[in-house]
């Protein structure tokens, strides 16, 4: 096995820890939705994806809610018996993920994204990006 292999590795040997996952849903639990990291989390993933430790790339944490897509009920006088308040949206919740980065970040080119934990409520992603103007 090359060194590629033992991170790989590794990395998913820590993520399974539960001891380990806890503590990082709390820390996750106090931040905003979007929001800015100094480095990825699972390094051997983001360097798979494009990621380099150099000027104009940068990795951002997002948390999208689980569930189907909820619209407003109508509350007009007169509403359909099949309201339909609950859809089920044809992208997957890494998109959404990458999608909301992207419009919070619009100088930024995303890379890709990737898992990282999920709660009960939440999933969180990693999107990686890369600024426009730096070449």
């Amino acid at each position: 096995m090359g060194a590629a292999k033992y991170i790989a590795k590794n990395e998913r040997l820590i993520f399974k820890d539960p001891k380990r996952r806890k503590e990082l849903l709390n820390e996750l639990a106090k931040r905003p939705a979007i929001y800015r990291v100094k480095g990825p989390t699972r390094l051997f993933r983001a360097h798979a994806l494009g990621y380099k430790a150099k000027q104009g790339y940068f990795v951002v944490r997002v948390r999208v809610g689980k569930g189907l897509f909820r619209r407003e009920r109508p509350n007009h006088a007169r509403h359909p018996s099949k309201a339909g308040i609950f859809y089920a949206l044809n992208i997957s919740k890494q998109e959404i993920a990458e999608q909301r980065a992207a419009k919070k970040y619009p100088n930024a080119e995303v890379l890709g994204s990737y898992y990282l934990v999920e709660n009960g409520k939440y999933k969180w992603f990693e999107v990686i990006l890369k600024d426009r103007s730096v070449n």
